[in-house]
């Protein structure tokens, strides 16, 4: 039996690395090897091994040769102590497996990684000091093992809320071994938690120093730069100093997918997407083209180059990688997702359908499904097919109050104004409980034009007012809302006109604004200034409006000029053949026209 070190042989230090803010400390599941027990390592019996077990009777004494010295009998024991806690732990005793291995450690405490294991288990029970002894212990005996000054600085920093000292142990770890990133990474938290992000930082530039040939260091250093500014835009030096870190990754290990998608993501992220897409691209041809199970690793790759190709303005490139990529895998539901959204910004609607309602069969727990594919019906007018989708889905989903939203606009949409405003008054009421963030501005002035719709005046002033109430400083379109409506039904004309100014101060070349103050004109009985900011009206608003149509005609009859008038109501009317109203408009000034023997004209 060898009792040399390492009698406890484990298989190599586990390398850490930063989980959550942490340095990722593993408490179980060690790797381990045949005890020399008695058998061989295939299972089988080892004769020698099973004539040397043959123990002699209890009256008979050992032959001296036989007898264990002091030091090779605490290695026996501590082999015995480690047996049994593998045992336990097997069996789920984690109360017995610790003390064994605690007795196990009193006999050889020099052994690391066994020293880390139990104490990070002592500090998750509630007992950080005891762990610390432990770790104190294990540095005794083995001064020049790192990983146990490594854990040392995190039970100190991290459970006693004793940076300072964590910081002495983590330097400590740092000297001894310069090229395990785990250490920099000990130093830089601390550094990170106790707000000295310049020391933080100046900790990961002494790491750029390193001569590692391990990628992983690199690739590791690369990442915590780019985590150190979360979300937020990473400044252009340290954007070159990542570059340069991922790069020397590249170098060492530039044929693994891994590695070439991790770079090409920082790439992406740093809105250079031309140079992502050749390393995905590379990423993919290196990729197994049969994965094991659960590993998506290829399917993530072919995901990003989609959206980088997209990036570029090969939209055409994105969907056909999309398409390929669901047919290989076609339940990789955020791929159907990027999908829709492309084929939306395509214009192709009816593809971007059919997608998003096999999204909806993949992901039939996922509310916000059901209310993308209405908002797609809603934009092919298939009004109806809307309202039953969402009317479905409030039944399946009755918590969710976005979905009883949904549904008010597409009864809105659908003109169908008295339900809408019941369900947009059921949707108030579900927002209260948890989801007010809900009832924002553009809420209520979709709640208040309802109201305006239904031949409720009174109600939709109120609401239109909530809403500018909420957002005044962006209320512009409930502004122009509430100030046309009071011109429309020729009230509050004074009022009126200011809020359309006020909206159009905030968007001046808006055309629905402009039709709105052309239109405030035309009820003040100013009828060229009506003409000129109709005209201009019509000029801007991309595709032809029915509504600025009929202001203008209204106008030009006003002015006496039957044969303009009658072209815009004419023209009016082809793009909304519901307005009854214009039809006698016309035909009224066709009899004038024809009265005064004067033809009518086209307007260029």
């Amino acid at each position: 039996m060898n009792l040399t070190r390492g009698w406890l042989f484990l298989g190599k230090p586990r390398c850490l690395a930063p989980v959550c803010g942490f340095i990722a400390i593993l408490t179980a599941g060690f790797i381990r090897t045949p005890l020399c027990l008695g058998f061989a390592q295939d299972g089988s019996s080892d004769p020698q091994a099973a004539e040397a077990d043959v123990l002699p009777g209890a009256s008979e004494a050992g032959a001296p040769d036989l007898s264990l010295g002091q030091q090779a009998s605490a290695k026996a024991d501590a082999m015995a102590a480690f047996s049994r806690a593998i045992i336990a732990e097997d069996n789920a005793d984690s109360d017995t497996a610790l003390t064994q291995y605690q007795k196990a450690l009193t006999l050889d405490p020099g052994y690391t990684e066994l020293a880390v294991k139990v104490a990070y288990e002592l500090a998750r029970r509630g007992d950080p000091s005891s762990g610390i002894q432990v770790l104190k212990d294990s540095i005794k005996a083995a001064p020049k093992a790192p990983l146990a000054y490594l854990y040392l600085s995190q039970l100190y920093s991290k459970y006693l809320a004793k940076p300072d000292i964590g910081l002495k142990y983590a330097a400590q770890a740092l000297e001894l071994d310069p090229t395990n990133f785990a250490s920099y990474i000990a130093v830089y938290e601390i550094y990170q938690d106790s707000g000295q992000p310049e020391k933080a930082l100046a900790v990961l530039d002494r790491a750029s120093a390193v001569k590692s040939s391990d990628p992983q260091f690199w690739l590791q250093l690369a990442d915590t730069r780019v985590k150190a500014y979360g979300d937020q835009p990473i400044p252009e030096d340290q954007v070159g100093r990542i570059t340069s870190d991922f790069k020397k990754a590249l170098a060492l290990d530039g044929n693994t997918p891994l590695t070439l998608a991790r770079v090409a993501d920082f790439y992406a992220r740093t809105d250079r997407e031309k140079e992502a897409i050749p390393l995905y691209i590379k990423a993919i041809k290196l990729s197994p083209a049969n994965p094991p199970d659960g590993d998506d690793t290829l399917d993530s790759i072919r995901n990003s180059l989609a959206i980088c190709f997209d990036a570029v303005g090969n939209t055409t490139g994105a969907i056909q990688t999309l398409q390929e990529l669901i047919k290989d895998n076609p339940l990789r539901t955020d791929s159907y997702r990027v999908l829709c959204d492309l084929y939306e910004k395509t214009n192709n609607t009816d593809a971007a359908l059919g997608v998003c309602k096999q999204l909806t069969l993949l992901e039939p727990g996922d509310f916000r499904n059901y209310v993308r594919e209405a908002v797609l019906l809603m934009k092919e007018q298939k009004l109806d097919d809307a309202v039953n989708v969402l009317s479905d889905a409030r039944t399946k989903f009755p918590a969710e109050a976005e979905i009883t939203y949904s549904l008010a606009l597409a009864l809105s949409e659908g003109k169908r104004y008295p339900e809408a405003l019941e369900i947009f008054a059921e949707a108030v009421q579900e927002a209260a409980d948890g989801q007010t963030e809900m009832l924002d501005a553009q809420f209520y002035r979709a709640y208040g034009e309802a109201a305006d719709e239904a031949g409720q005046s009174d109600k939709a002033a109120e609401l239109l007012k909530k809403a500018i109430e909420l957002d005044p400083g962006n209320a512009s379109d409930a502004d122009n809302d509430l100030g046309f409506m009071w011109v429309d039904k020729g009230v509050k004309l004074d009022e009126a006109g200011a809020l359309i100014k006020k909206a159009l101060q905030m968007d001046p070349g808006n055309p629905a604004f402009i039709d709105s103050l052309g239109w405030y004109y035309f009820k003040k009985g100013d009828i060229p200034h009506a003409l000129e900011q109709l005209k201009k009206a019509a000029s801007l608003i991309q595709p032809e409006d029915a509504v600025v149509d009929e202001h203008l005609g209204d106008a030009y009859n006003a002015a006496n000029d039957e044969s303009k008038a009658l072209d815009y109501w004419r023209r009016s009317a082809g793009i909304d053949k519901t307005n009854k109203e214009i039809l006698v408009k016309i035909a009224g000034a066709r009899q004038k026209l024809a009265r005064q023997g004067t033809p009518a004209q086209t307007t260029p």
